[in-house]
């Protein structure tokens, strides 16, 4: 039986684009730890890329910014041009239908590829799956597979979140088909502040948000599935580097909208890095340099492909995941 491990980037906050290779450094990690196993676990690495798909639209509206006569005078042209936009603009060009299909469709591609990828001939009975996300690529991974928008009556022609859905066992109406999903792993994720997410008020969680961008029906479907066949709870780990101002908890968000009782989500938030000693100080001054470095948090957001934490925490949930379903 095989492990996949699907991995899915974020939006760019640097100056520099996310490159195909992003996932590196965390599937040599991995690899090193299965190569101390007695027995190492068949894994298969499938790191997804959509990157480049909106650049074209994006570059677009720059040129169109930059026409204006009060583009040079404006403070920060650089992180508006670059982080700023590149960040936004994903997100909120996902949101789109015609946008968000091309993002999907691209994902979806790849990982059809991926699962039959070093002489494999597809996804098998008894294999898993686990789900690496990464910033924005967390929101997009879970709008596809949760929220009603894609659902097939509201897609018009368009199947491929339905095929998406299949390949994973309890997201249909056929809920023993499909893979078993045993881990989610989320590092600097935003996903709390979509409106993907149910918000919190003063009583608990409300219910009155769009439900066509809502993930929690088909989520906690999902989760009690899966509980009902593996007797387990489903393993979540969200990893927040301090530094990184686009990471938020989900610990206590979570079992709220979905899991009161705690019996069907084992989830945990990981600090990746104890704070630095000037850390105090982002929350402290108001100085247009050190706003710009807490608004991007440097290299922090990009901190967790490489970060030894992350990859022991993936390795061990996966490998007791198949202790488990062996």
């Amino acid at each position: 039986m095989t492990d996949h491990i699907i991995f899915i980037h974020g939006v760019n906050t640097r100056e520099t684009g996310i490159e195909p290779t992003y996932a590196d450094p965390l599937i040599r990690q991995l690899y090193r730890h299965n190569e101390t196993l007695e027995t190492p676990l068949d894994l298969n690495m499938i790191p997804l890329y959509w990157g480049d798909v909106n650049k074209g639209d994006e570059a677009a509206l720059l040129n169109i910014y930059e026409q204006s006569p009060l583009w040079k005078k404006m403070n920060f042209t650089g992180l508006r041009g670059n982080q700023l936009l590149q960040f936004t603009g994903d997100a909120v060009l996902y949101i789109s239908r015609f946008a968000g299909i091309k993002v999907v469709e691209r994902l979806r591609l790849q990982a059809l590829a991926g699962f039959k990828q070093n002489g494999r001939t597809g996804p098998q009975p008894g294999d898993r799956i686990h789900l690496v996300t990464h910033s924005m690529g967390t929101v997009i991974l879970f709008d596809a597979l949760f929220s009603a928008r894609w659902d097939p009556e509201k897609t018009s022609d368009y199947q491929g979140v339905e095929e998406i859905r299949e390949t994973i066992f309890g997201l249909t109406a056929q809920a023993r088909q499909g893979l078993l999903l045993c881990s989610i792993h989320t590092m600097g994720s935003p996903i709390s502040l979509f409106s993907l997410m149910m918000v919190k008020n003063g009583n608990g969680i409300m219910n009155t948000m769009p439900n066509t961008h809502d993930i929690t029906p088909r989520l906690q479907q999902l989760l009690t599935n899966l509980h009902n066949i593996l007797q387990r709870k489903l393993p979540w780990r969200n990893y927040i580097h301090p530094g990184d101002p686009v990471a938020y908890p989900l610990e206590d968000l979570l079992y709220a909208m979905i899991d009161e009782q705690q019996v069907i989500l084992d989830i945990k938030d990981i600090l990746t890095q104890e704070p630095g000693l000037l850390d105090p100080l982002l929350n402290t001054q108001n100085l247009g340099e050190i706003a710009e470095i807490a608004l991007f948090g440097g290299k922090a957001h990009s901190s967790y492909w490489s970060n030894e934490l992350v990859a022991s925490e993936i390795f061990e949930t996966v490998r007791n995941a198949n202790k488990v379903t062996s």
